[in-house]
């Protein structure tokens, strides 16, 4: 039996060899199952190219959006340059300037002294604020020739100029406006028999000149004592003079000195 099978089995094998080729080997074999792939039909291969393009359109539009929503990171550079971009006001430099130096006038010219003169000469003349003086009055001071000397001064006007001190003077002064650089200290004080309203210019600290505004109740005038050097000795001695300030009637007409006053014995 088990011959006759084993015969069977080899003829089967040699005929199966000896038969024409079939793509299909099996087309009999009830449990083979041949699957053939089917071909597209033109309409199923345009839906599959047109789904395709959608795919790729879609992944394409995504691409963009991610690209286009991603935040972009200022670099260093371009962040120092906005920061910068206000300008810093700069310290404005000023150039040292130096001080200006102060042009004296010539020293007055004053007359030669007389070995005769008296002890005491009067200088007299209009106050310098009339409308606060009684009319048809001069003021008059007392001053030592050996000392004060009445000259012409720089400006036209009759004063009175030490002969120890150098631009030591004093002179009629009215009130008057002053730069704004300048600083005034006001002081009322009696000196001699007359009340006066004594202010001391100063400029940076420094003492410029002094003025003394006052009188003996019927005359009202002001003088103005002015120095370079010896301040406190020019000072001392110009209100030797101020304390004899006293009104002077003037009959009949009122005549005050027109001149430098040479002392006679």
């Amino acid at each position: 039996m088990k011959q006759t099978f084993g015969l069977t089995l080899l003829l089967l094998l040699l005929l199966s060899a000896c038969a024409p080729f079939e793509p299909n080997p099996l087309p009999n074999l009830p449990f083979v199952i041949t699957l053939t792939p089917e071909t597209p039909t033109p309409e199923q291969h345009v839906l599959i190219l047109a789904t395709e393009a959608s795919s790729r359109l879609a992944a394409t539009v995504t691409e963009t959006e991610f690209t286009t929503s991603t935040p972009t990171k200022a670099l260093p550079s371009e962040t120092a340059t906005e920061q910068t971009a206000t300008p810093t006001p700069s310290p404005t430099y000023i150039p040292f300037l130096p001080t200006a130096t102060e042009t004296l006038l010539p020293p007055l010219d004053l007359p030669t002294e007389n070995p005769r003169a008296p002890l005491s000469v009067a200088w007299t003349g209009l106050p310098t604020y009339p409308g606060d003086s009684d009319p048809g009055l001069l003021f008059r001071l007392d001053y030592d020739p050996d000392v004060w000397a009445q000259t012409e001064g720089n400006f036209g006007d009759i004063v009175l100029g030490n002969r120890r001190i150098e631009y030591c003077t004093i002179t009629p002064w009215s009130g008057r406006g002053l730069p704004i650089d300048l600083k005034v200290s006001h002081e009322f004080r009696v000196i001699g028999s007359a009340s006066y309203d004594v202010n001391t210019v100063l400029s940076q600290g420094e003492v410029k000149f002094i003025s003394y505004v006052g009188g003996d109740g019927h005359v009202l005038t002001g003088f103005q004592v002015s120095f370079n050097s010896q301040q406190n000795q020019c000072i001392q001695e110009a209100e030797t003079i101020l304390s004899t300030l006293r009104s002077l009637s003037a009959v009949p007409t009122i005549t005050p000195s027109a001149g430098p006053v040479t002392p006679t014995p």
